[in-house]
């Protein structure tokens, strides 16, 4: 899994946000499996707001290891 942080504002979906829909292309059909989490600065003085993600196997933003 990783952990990105997008360059604020993130035009993230509120299914995306929900991980009802892939954080990578915004699909909600086909398998999600989760993707790490997903960041977002709230102010210069405040910790990031962060969350965790879906995404679709073949859009994932890290390979699947190989057992």
């Amino acid at each position: 899994m990783t952990t990105t942080y997008p360059t604020p504002p993130a035009p993230f979906t509120e299914a995306q946000r929900q991980r009802r829909a892939c954080i990578c292309c915004g699909g909600d059909q086909g398998d999600l499996i989760p993707d790490g989490h997903r960041y977002v600065q709230t102010g210069p003085a405040t910790a990031p707001l962060g969350w965790a993600v879906v995404a679709h196997p073949t859009c994932r933003s890290t390979p699947q290891e190989e057992p």
